[in-house]
């Protein structure tokens, strides 16, 4: 067993995941997405986006669906702010209705098999199935593997804590809070083989699976 690394204060919050890696067979993506160059691996899926704020999208897209009937068949509005309170409530109702429309068909590749968004670890690196697209990064081609917080540095916006990963000149940053498998354990494990080559030839084992669910958080 290997010691977790440390993490920044309040990057794992009371609500992210405290599920194992999921050791996964290459089959269970030949449906719907690239397999895996690893026969096995220890993946970890995006939840879906919470129901409660799909319906909150549905009540915004739907509230200014109504502003812009409103707007046009209010009298004692002028042709003008008819239509510019129509653009603007047509840009909300577009936008809500959009993040409607993603949010559901993200749920369905997020919340079963073989539809699958997600990131996982195997023995040749590690491998990403999000939206943005599919990659397979070798071990070697990764520059960084940080626990993190976006918008460090500007107080403005909001903090996000991400598990970031850099290679090539590029860098994903996994919200921890749409991981459906522990962050921690995701954040060790990519760290602890990342930095020691010698133990990769047990990813894709239950070897490799006992260790991680070694790491799972206890409270």
């Amino acid at each position: 067993m290997t010691a977790t690394y440390s993490v920044p204060s309040g990057w794992l919050s009371r609500t992210a995941s405290r599920s194992p890696l999921l050791l996964v067979n290459a089959f269970a993506f030949a449906k719907s997405s690239t397999p895996p160059p690893d026969q096995w691996t220890h993946f970890a899926k995006l939840r879906p986006v919470p129901w409660k704020l799909v319906v909150v999208f549905v009540v915004i897209a739907l509230v200014c669906m109504w502003g812009i009937v409103a707007t046009v068949t209010h009298p004692d509005n002028s042709p003008q702010e008819a239509l510019v309170a129509a653009v603007l409530f047509g840009a909300g109702a577009l936008f809500f209705g959009w993040a409607t429309i993603a949010s559901l068909v993200s749920a369905r590749k997020r919340s079963g098999w073989p539809h699958l968004h997600g990131v996982g670890i195997g023995e040749s690196g590690v491998a990403f199935r999000l939206t943005g697209g599919d990659a397979d990064v070798p071990w070697d081609a990764i520059t960084a593997v940080e626990a993190t917080v976006t918008n460090e540095d500007n107080p403005r916006k909001a903090k996000i804590p991400v598990l970031r990963i850099e290679y090539a000149g590029s860098r994903v940053d996994l919200n921890t809070a749409i991981l459906g498998s522990s962050p921690l354990v995701m954040y060790s494990a990519l760290t602890y083989y990342w930095r020691t080559p010698g133990s990769r030839g047990e990813l894709g084992t239950t070897v490799a699976q006992k260790r991680m669910n070694d790491w799972l958080p206890t409270s």
